[in-house]
C-alpha cells in the first residue's frame, strides 16, 4: 500500500521540521512537500494533490484560515489545523 502524502504548512522552519519528522516516523505517511505560508499551500495543494495537509493558522502573506477557504473550494482535502498558543516565534 502506498503511503499517504502529507503537505506540511508552517511559517516556522523549526515547526516544519518537527512536524515533518513526526510524520516521517510512520511508514503509512510521507511528506509530499512543505510550504511557508498560505499562498504557497494553495499552490502546492493544486500541484502535489496530497492526501492531507497540516496547516498553521497564523502565517504571513496568507494565513491558514484564508488558505483553508481556498483549498476547500478548489481542491478539497482533509486539513489538520495547527496553532501555537505561545506568542509568535521567529522562523
Amino acid at each position: 500500500m502506498q503511503p499517504y502524502d502529507i503537505l506540511v504548512v508552517d511559517d516556522s522552519v523549526f515547526m516544519r521540521k518537527l512536524i515533518s519528522d513526526f510524520i516521517a516516523e510512520d511508514p503509512a505517511f510521507r511528506v509530499a512537500g512543505v510550504a511557508r505560508n498560505g499562498k504557497e499551500a494553495v499552490d502546492m495543494v493544486k500541484k502535489l494533490k496530497p492526501h492531507a495537509v497540516t496547516l498553521d493558522i497564523e502565517m504571513p502573506e496568507m494565513n491558514g484560515l484564508e488558505a483553508l477557504r481556498i483549498i476547500m473550494k478548489e481542491n478539497p482535502v482533509p486539513v489538520i489545523m495547527l496553532s501555537d498558543p505561545n506568542p509568535r516565534r521567529s522562523g
